[in-house]
């Protein structure tokens, strides 16, 4: 009978010390850590599911820290059901065997409501932080793409500098060396 801990890593708005103290105190045999994941690939769950044994101890933060939804979650209680696990969620104040917390269907059904809403705003905030990152990148690209088709039109570095918002001419040569553009700084009288 082992005590298996999960926690789910760089979840937005995540306290990872606070979160990864909890889960420690509960004094686990081995600690299975996750780092989220937007496509929904749960290396690290499909691990511990295919190592556990029976009457094993499962602790989890949270149903919403674990499971992204309500299939993860049924999958992982059939297996609890056939395996005789005992599961805690920390944060949910749940104990299958009622030990740890006294059993409540108050909890349980809380936890349960709320799990597809929880990962539901997880996902949503991780994808608005992804987007904004893309943009970035896009604007980045935007930048550098008209970077080199002034200096091919012909114009000064100095005016390139301006027009694109760097703050120094070595900033165009780099994405001129990075796009596979030769230079010639004589050109401009830059030797």
């Amino acid at each position: 009978m082992a005590r298996i801990g999960y926690i789910v890593t760089e979840l937005p708005e995540q306290r990872i010390e606070e979160d990864e103290q909890r889960i420690q105190k509960e004094n686990c045999d081995f600690i299975y850590r996750e780092r989220y994941n937007v496509e929904g690939k749960t290396k690290e769950l499909k691990k511990l599911m295919d190592n556990l044994n029976d009457r094993d101890e499962v602790i989890f933060l949270s149903m919403a820290n674990a499971f992204k939804g309500v299939r993860q979650l049924c999958l992982f209680l059939n297996i609890s059901r056939i395996k005789n696990l005992r599961i805690i969620f920390l944060r949910d104040r749940i104990d299958s065997f009622g030990v740890k917390y006294e059993s409540s269907t108050e909890n349980l059904l809380h936890a349960i409501s709320t799990l597809t809403e929880d990962s539901y705003a997880i996902r949503k905030i991780r994808k608005l932080s992804e987007k904004r990152e893309r943009s970035r990148s896009q604007a980045r690209q935007l930048r550098n793409e008209k970077c080199v088709e002034l200096y091919k039109a012909g114009v000064p570095t100095d005016e390139i500098k301006k027009q694109v918002g760097f703050r120094s001419k070595s900033s165009v040569f780099r994405i001129l060396r990075a796009s596979g553009v030769k230079t010639d700084r004589r050109r401009d009288g830059e030797e």
